[in-house]
This record gives C-alpha cells, structure tokens and sequence, in this order.
C-alpha cells in the first residue's frame, strides 16, 4: 500500500513537471517565433530604407586594407573617374584613403594584370588605351560569352528566376521616363544592367562560364566608362527592349533565341563605342 502510494505520487509530480515542461517549451517557442517575425521585419525596413541605385556610399574597408584600396580605385575607373589615357594621381588616391603610397602602387599591379592600367617605368601609371580594333575584337569574346550564359539560363531558369529578372528589368524601365542628367542616368542604368546581368549568369548555374564572364563585364564597364560618352543613356530604350526580349526567351524556354538576342544586345554596345571612337 505504501509502494502504491509513493507511485501515485510520484506519477503526479511527473505529470506536474511534464506539463510545467511543455508550457516552458510552448512559451520559448513563442519568443522564438516574435523573434523570427522581428528579424523578418527588419530586414524588409533596412531594404526599404535602402538608397537608389546609382547613388555613392561612403567607403567601407572589407577583406584588409590591399583589398580596400583595390576596391575603391577599381570603383574609381569603372565609374569613369580617369578618361583614356589619363595619369592616376598615387599621392592624391594615398591621402584621400588616409593609406601610404604602397598599398596604392600593390593595387594599380594588380589592376594592370586585369587590363586597366598600364604602369611605365619611373614615369607613373595612366589608364590604359586599346585601339578601336582591340576594343571590337573584345566584345565579339563578351557577345559569344554572354549568349553562352543566356542559352543555360533558358535552359535552367525555374519561375521564381525569371521573377527576379523581371523585378530588375522593371527598374531600368523606370529609368526611361526619370527626368536626370545623360552621367546621372548611365550611372544607375549601369548598375542595374550589372545586376541584371549577374542574376542571368546566376541562372545559368555553370560557375566555371560564369566566373570568366563575369570579369569580361567589367572589361565592357571600363571601356564605356573610359570613352567619357554617355553610351549607355544614348540606347536606354533599345537595350531595355533588348532585355525584355532576352527574359521572354529565357522564361519560353528558348536558348536559341535568348543566345541570339543575348549576342545581339552585347555586339551593339561595341558598335555604338565604335561610332565614339570615330568622332573623337
């Protein structure tokens, strides 16, 4: 009886301590889920509060400070700081970062590597300058691999792709009907182009095309950006219909065709650069 007793009793306290249990893990599982909830808003307000394309943010040092100092004076060239031909000013890049001359010089090599600068011995660096026939031969390279992605992607796009892709190419319509300035309106054009061109390639799933893709884009923004012509704001309009053409054969499921107006789109950015060239 006694045994019988204490079991009852002990059965109790058990199912006490279960219950208190199961009311601690209900009230966790609340607070994790305002907690999930909470993130979720502020993540959507920090996106919201984000700032436009096209707009400069102060610099942020990332990756150490050779990093840094490559990110920023390789920002430099693509946004169209230096024209062709034009001498970089070490000291002046040095004093703005608050860095010595070497972490300066460490970054103009190894942009010298990638094509952009051209280092002459005890005289300094300058931008450098590809002939008219180098700068077409170029893009008949970036036309064949951007095709090349835009082919996988027709091939690999699933629906919440072609989405994203949409989402981006409304934003470059938008920019036809701004009322800004020729600079002003190439800068954020060509931001959005590069996401939307980076999100193609992210379609395309195939890292080792795209990696080598992706470096020849910035080959194409140094180009555009060294001419000092608003290349990009002169054929807004046509290159959004170039888009919207390329994302309608990726969504149909038609490589061929998204190759074709992909190759298309990249040859006449070598055209138009052509017709610059001439006229300078």
């Amino acid at each position: 009886m006694i045994r019988k007793a204490g079991t009852t009793s002990q059965s109790k306290t058990g199912g006490r301590t279960l219950q208190a249990g199961a009311a601690e893990s209900a009230d966790v599982g609340r607070q994790t889920a305002k907690g999930a909830a909470g993130r979720k808003q502020r993540a959507v307000a920090a996106l919201a509060a984000a700032p436009e394309p096209g707009f400069s943010a102060p610099a942020v040092r990332r990756g150490g400070l050779a990093e840094h100092v490559y990110a920023y004076v390789k920002q430099q060239i693509l946004d169209g700081a230096f024209a062709r031909d034009t001498w970089i000013p070490v000291d002046q890049i040095a004093a703005h970062l608050a860095v010595s001359r070497q972490p300066v010089m460490d970054a103009l090599k190894r942009l010298t590597m990638e094509g952009f600068i051209s280092i002459i011995p005890q005289v300094g660096c300058r931008i450098r300058v590809y002939t008219p026939v180098e700068i077409q031969d170029f893009y008949r390279l970036f036309a064949e691999g951007e095709a090349l992605v835009a082919e996988f992607a027709a091939e690999r796009a699933t629906t919440d792709d072609i989405v994203a892709l949409q989402m981006i190419s409304a934003q470059i319509g938008r920019l036809r009907t701004k009322k800004l300035s020729a600079p002003d309106l190439s800068g954020q054009y060509r931001v959005l182009n590069r996401k939307l061109h980076f999100e193609i390639r992210r379609i395309a799933r195939s890292e080792s095309v795209t990696e080598v893709v992706e470096s020849l884009g910035d080959r194409s923004d140094f180009f555009v950006a060294t001419v000092k012509a608003p290349v990009f704001a002169d054929r807004l309009r046509v290159a959004h219909d170039e888009h919207e053409e390329v994302i309608a054969a990726i969504a149909d499921k038609r490589p061929a065709e998204a190759r074709r107006i992909m190759k298309n789109h990249i040859a006449a950015i070598g055209d138009r650069l052509q017709v610059v060239l001439s006229q300078a």
